[in-house]
């Protein structure tokens, strides 16, 4: 398992040097080829490697600038997921024997060093060679468990080079006498490694490249290596930022729970609403009588009402249950204005309704007004295809708004606009989840980044709870108890128990009320038992049915007005939209390697 972890992580290692250098195209050359890779290198005691690479590059016919080299700056160690090794180099002397310009520019990122050399006015064909000489800190293994030995162990080429490279040869030397040498290329295939000649060794390999690397292990006795230990950082992974253990743990749990406690605390209709103190649920105190404002039970009973709150439309009760003005508001809007002679309604198809302009008696509220004005404002009839047009676009986004207003500064129902505190709500809860991550980030450099998980499950509870947030009035508290003791009524009220009053139709006159309620089906069958037994006699002088005159009845009342409802929502919408081993002997992958190219 611990060859197959260091073959990949080597593997991993070329993809990111093929990634690391942005100006260069294999495709430019693809008969481009190293004819001889040479290396010169020597190891002092103190762990510092000065090298001389001469390489033969060959461009044939296909021209080219120079040659370019990647160098890892850290690799991955295996079984520590909490550090980086490092490598530290340091670039000298460029230059070529053939005469081919060797200009060079290094570019380094946190993770590699690219040496390109060369001219990008200039290119070459035929064989050029180049010397590019480089120290480089971080290649010995001291005190190896495997071999019992400190080793030098380095891939001479990495696993990231594009050409294929004809024949490798390094000649070696280190600080004291070497006492075990190996080579290997392909991470696994064994190469030429000259037996030790004191301090020095030579290795070699053909055909690699092009992915094949070449890693080269020289053994000294333990201690011959002074002070050249590799250099370390932090290495940051979810298991050493975000750990899990009982303090991490216990803190994001009790930080979670205060968050979702406070939150849910404040979002309860008790903690949120002021109500009448001392006075039944739905009674408001007479003009200039004073009474107490303060919390209470949000789950106080209510009273039965057998009739609407006097004064409140369906789309404003709609709006006081919910905080949220929505499509079914508007519906049971129109409706209520159909029901109150100001319109008709009128089914033409199965998705297509008409509207007419009629003249009621009764007084329009503000947003009633600009909303039959808005819907008639090409003339006395629309229909629902019409509404389609551009034209009509601002029209359902503008009946929501003047809801809102109405609700809250017109009838002072809540203390500010449900919408506005539902929208700083959300924009509460992004920014909790934004902290949460950046505290998390910063907090894992310590170990700790699990506690930045507290902050984002709080702030995905108030995305959740977005619509608890805006607080009713003492009034709007009672006009909510009394709308409830209609609700009460609407749904729990059968055909015996109506109260029909004179000259009104109590099923039309309800029935926007119960559709704000969700409860308009119910209510359409207790009439329609009501029909039956010859008590209530279905003829709405608002409405015109699809198919009237061939069995249209209650029932397919019901059916058409979430037809309307549907209809009307489409169509305002369409307008709006107009890693490194351990021992080197096991072969593998050794340290430093990287790659390179022509451009």
């Amino acid at each position: 398992m611990r060859r197959i972890v260091s073959v990949l992580a080597a593997m991993l290692l070329a993809v990111g040097w093929l990634v690391a250098v942005p100006t260069v195209s294999r495709a430019d050359g693809e008969d481009w080829a190293i004819r001889n890779y040479q290396v010169v290198a020597s190891a002092d005691a103190q762990g510092t490697t000065s090298v001389q690479v001469t390489i033969d590059f060959d461009f044939g016919t296909e021209a080219g600038h120079g040659p370019y080299l990647v160098f890892p700056l850290r690799q991955a160690i295996e079984g520590d997921d909490d550090h980086w090794r490092m490598y530290d180099y340091t670039v000298g002397q460029v230059s070529s024997p053939s005469g081919a310009n060797a200009e060079v520019l290094t570019e380094e990122s946190d993770e590699t060093l690219t040496i390109r050399v060369g001219n990008e006015n200039r290119t070459y064909t035929g064989v050029q060679t180049y010397q590019i000489t480089y120290t480089v800190r971080g290649l010995i293994a001291p005190n190896q468990q495997v071999s019992g030995l400190d080793e030098f162990n380095w891939d001479v080429v990495g696993p990231g080079w594009e050409v294929p490279i004809d024949k490798v040869s390094v000649q070696y030397s280190g600080p004291a006498a070497i006492t075990k040498t190996a080579c290997f290329f392909s991470f696994k295939e064994v190469c030429q490694a000259s037996a030790p000649d004191g301090s020095k060794a030579t290795f070699s390999a053909t055909d690699v490249g092009n992915g094949r690397n070449v890693q080269v292990v020289a053994g000294y006795p333990v201690g011959t290596f002074v002070g050249a230990e590799p250099r370390y950082s932090k290495r940051l992974t979810v298991q050493n930022m975000f750990p899990v253990n009982a303090f991490t743990g216990g803190l994001t749990a009790l930080l979670a729970g205060a968050g979702l406690f406070v939150l849910i605390r404040r979002t309860r209709r008790s903690a949120r609403d002021l109500v009448y103190l001392g006075l039944t649920p739905g009674i408001a105190p007479a003009p200039g009588q004073e009474a107490a404002v303060g919390f209470d039970n949000a789950n106080a009973p209510v009273a039965v009402a057998f009739s609407p709150p006097r004064g409140a439309r369906p789309g404003e009760i709609g709006t006081l249950i919910d905080a949220t003005a929505d499509d079914r508001d508007i519906t049971a809007t129109l409706v209520d204005l159909a029901v109150r002679n100001h319109l008709t309604i009128a089914q033409t198809g199965k998705k297509d309704f008409t509207f007419t302009l009629k003249q009621g008696t009764d007084e329009l509220a503000g947003y009633e007004t600009k909303l039959i004005s808005n819907l008639f404002s090409a003339g006395g009839e629309v229909t629902t295809d019409e509404l389609r047009d551009s034209s009509y676009a601002s029209l359902l986004t503008d009946a929501r708004s003047d809801l809102y207003t109405r609700v809250t500064k017109e009838l002072g129902w809540y203390q500010a606009n449900p919408a506005l505190a539902r929208g700083l709500a959300i924009a509460g809860g992004v920014v909790l989840i934004g902290a949460g991550f950046g505290v998390g980030y910063l907090l894992g450099l310590f170990g700790w980044g699990l506690v930045g998980l507290a902050p984002i499950l709080v702030g995905i509870a108030v995305l959740i709870l977005n619509n608890k947030f805006g607080r009713r009035t003492a009034d709007g508290s009672a006009m909510l108890a009394q709308a409830k003791g209609f609700e009460l009524y609407l749904t729990t009220a059968e055909a015996e128990q109506i109260k029909f009053e004179e000259g009104i139709d109590v099923f039309s006159r309800y029935l926007p009320y119960a559709m704000v309620f969700g409860v308009a089906e119910r209510w359409t069958k207790v009439f329609q038992q009501l029909a039956a037994e010859g008590r209530y006699d279905f003829n709405p002088y608002w409405y015109y049915g699809y198919g009237w005159g061939t069995g249209f009845g209650l029932t397919d009342l019901s059916s058409s007005l979430n037809s309307l409802s549907s209809s009307m929502a489409s169509s305002l919408q369409a307008a709006t939209a107009a890693t490194s081993g351990g021992s080197g002997f096991s072969g593998g992958g050794g340290f430093g390697g990287g790659g390179g190219g022509g451009w």
